[in-house]
């Protein structure tokens, strides 16, 4: 009997476990309180905190987050404080350490799917990037900050791995998106549209 109950009360914790979603990374940086306000269907006012030493990569994180201000019915502004919804910070090393599986990775975004979600995007400040690297990396981690996951094809900014400066959303992505998210009036209506809206500007 106790045999058997001990099996069902395994049975039910091993359920319990392998339902339960997984644990965002973390790392001693400052919560932003709003960053439920990345998971809304509808207009999204995002507040943004820069906690990055690194000039250039904050200027081409907003230029990223202006990218996006075009796809998705959305407006952004800088917010130093807690009540921020999103925020960029320089990574700790063991956020890339070796043996993490991002030991080369440029970037890393909190998954709005996990536990311990706050909005946040880590940086690693031992790769050297031009800028136009580190715009395109924005705009991917801010991709997977909204939800998206990556996509197999090389010409997505989503692509999980190097993609090249006329990388965009292709259509799949932007239907991933919509699903997510409101996007503006025009994005979902012809491919030409689409891609005019979409394509990478690196200037």
């Amino acid at each position: 009997m106790r045999f058997t109950i001990f099996l069902l009360v395994f049975f039910i914790t091993s359920i319990a476990h392998a339902a339960s979603p997984a644990q965002n990374w973390i790392g001693p940086y400052r919560p932003c309180r709003n960053h439920d306000d990345l998971l809304t269907h509808r207009h999204m006012d995002l507040g943004v905190r820069f906690s990055t030493t690194n000039i250039v990569l904050a200027q081409q994180f907003e230029k990223a987050m202006n990218f996006w201000s075009e796809i998705l019915d959305m407006t952004w502004h800088e917010d130093d404080s807690e009540n921020c919804s999103m925020q960029l910070v320089d990574g700790a090393p063991e956020l890339f350490a070796s043996g993490s599986g991002f030991e080369c990775a440029a970037a890393r975004a909190q998954l709005p799917d996990r536990l311990g979600f706050q909005g946040w995007i880590a940086f690693n400040p031992a790769i050297s990037s031009t800028s136009e690297q580190m715009y395109r990396d924005a705009v991917h981690e801010i991709g997977h900050l909204l939800g998206l996951q990556h996509n197999p094809s090389s010409l997505s900014v989503m692509f999980f791995n190097d993609f090249g400066q006329e990388s965009s959303l292709d259509d799949s992505d932007l239907r991933a998106l919509a699903a997510l998210h409101k996007l503006r009036p025009g994005v979902l209506d012809g491919t030409a549209h689409v891609t005019e809206i979409v394509s990478l500007q690196t200037e």
